[in-house]
């Protein structure tokens, strides 16, 4: 038995301060989706206390219907919904770009809505990018949704800022962005990944980007985005396939928003973006209301579940209203060494950028109500310990073995000499892999969130998912 010393203890036994809690949703997966499937989604988010999504329609008719759909049963199930325009994209079905028409006509629409999110009386619209139509355009869009008796508290994620701010002064790089625009209240931060490096995130932008939107006078919301992973690979290429520094992220995002940022809002990145790995939904089903297509992204995300990172969430999100009330460890590893050769995916034309990042082994969260000691069995790696109490979870990690082949991880729940819980991985660690595969399976020793709050799979027409269109980290 090898006895593992504390890799990270994220001790957390005191109260925080509440806020709200988004998630981000790709309206572009929801193409055979009806009121159905909406509800479904939203009671599982609601059941980790998730208050709304962030969703923003492009201007395509059954994108528009999706999004009415949505606001229908949110405001039924008391949810709350964020427009969130994703302005790096212009479908391929529209021979124009963004326009301040299409966009205050949709937010108009649901201004009045109870599920619409209102900050300071105002309805909150953010986006992913925008940088491209400049400060005149949101300005612009202010100027028409006044016209129209609706104000808006405008929070657009500018990632060419924070994605600057990760290797220069972050202040400067922040004081320059509100200078620029000077239209914008509030500001999401979805640069939630290191860029190219092989470091844990630190929470510098954001205190720093935080601090300026104070000091720039403005009144909006600040937004940290906060996510599991970042992995792509479409097999075309090495601009279009990376994986991003994720082994720990997750713990260590929640971590700094509660103990150094204390946003305004969290923004989960997010519930069912599948092709960049940093989904925390149930996987897609194979056929019915709810599948979707993967094309070649489903190489790396059928049988890849990321459901128990709920339970991660869950307990950060619920902390300080409820306790810890349930023994549980969330796992996670990736289904081969980095090394090893694999059948097919871009290494056959070239290399996952990024590919030496990723630690080859099984990390482990524990959450305990009482001293556990947590077990962890990785191939010949048998029986490896670390000790959980009852204030805060701790992470550890037990490496691959050398050669490790067709082994499924084991981890256990251990007090008083007798097993708790018992959680074993639901894909071996294997040397012959069919796909360059960088996104992690995500397992859990210990009860799951409710049955009830889990989403079904459904029958019927299959859906479809639009291919992905643009790297979200740059």
């Amino acid at each position: 038995m090898a006895y593992l010393s504390s890799f990270l203890v994220l001790l957390f036994c005191g109260a925080a301060t509440a806020a709200d809690v988004f998630a981000h949703f790709m309206v572009s997966n929801t193409y055979s989706y009806s009121r159905t499937e909406w509800k479904a989604d939203i009671v599982a988010a609601q059941a980790i206390g998730i208050d709304g999504f962030g969703a923003g329609p492009d201007n395509q008719d059954w994108n528009v219907q999706r999004i009415d759909d949505a606001y229908t049963v949110a405001a039924a199930q008391g949810f709350k919904l964020m427009y969130s325009f994703d302005m790096s994209y212009t479908p391929a079905s529209c021979t124009y770009p963004w326009n301040t028409t299409f966009m205050a006509t949709m937010i108009s629409k649901y201004a009045s809505s109870p599920a619409a999110y209102i900050w300071n009386g105002d309805v909150v619209v953010s986006s992913y990018a925008g940088e491209g139509y400049g400060n005149s355009f949101f300005a612009d869009l202010k100027n028409v949704m006044t016209k129209q008796g609706v104000n808006i508290s405008l929070a657009p994620a500018l990632t060419s800022y924070t994605g600057t701010a990760q290797n220069q002064d972050p202040n400067a790089v922040a004081s320059d962005m509100f200078r620029n625009y000077t239209s914008i209240d509030g500001f999401l931060n979805w640069q939630t990944w290191p860029l190219d490096t092989y470091t844990n995130l630190t929470a510098d932008v954001d205190v720093d980007f935080q601090a300026a939107l104070g000091n720039a006078g403005r009144t909006g919301p600040y937004i940290m985005g906060v996510s599991p992973w970042q992995f792509k690979d479409f097999n075309d290429g090495y601009y279009n396939s990376w994986v991003e520094y994720s082994d720990v992220l997750f713990p260590n995002r929640w971590d700094q928003a509660i103990k150094t940022v204390q946003p305004d809002i969290v923004e989960i990145i997010t519930w069912n973006d599948f092709g960049e790995s940093h989904y925390i939904r149930d996987l897609p089903a194979l056929t019915g209301p709810t599948s979707l297509q993967l094309g070649v992204t489903g190489n790396y995300v059928y049988g890849q579940d990321h459901s128990a990172w709920r339970v991660m969430a869950q307990y950060y999100i619920s902390w300080y209203k409820t306790g810890v009330t349930e023994d549980r460890v969330v796992f996670w590893y990736r289904i081969h060494p980095k090394r090893v050769p694999c059948a097919s995916g871009t290494n056959n034309i070239g290399v996952v950028r990024n590919a030496a990042y990723p630690t080859d082994a099984v990390f482990a969260w524990a959450l305990v109500t009482k001293d556990s000691t947590i077990s962890m069995t990785v191939g010949s790696n048998r029986d490896w310990t670390f000790q959980a109490g009852a204030c805060g979870p701790v992470l550890n990690m037990v490496p691959f073995p050398a050669g490790i082949d067709n082994a499924y991880p084991v981890v256990t729940i251990e007090r008083n000499d007798k097993t708790l819980q018992t959680g074993n991985g639901s894909v071996a660690i294997t040397q012959a892999c069919s796909y360059e595969d960088y996104n992690p399976v995500v397992g859990l020793a210990g009860p799951p969130i409710q049955a009830s709050a889990r989403m079904g799979n459904g029958s019927g027409e299959k859906g479809r998912l639009q291919k992905p269109k643009y790297q979200k980290n740059f």
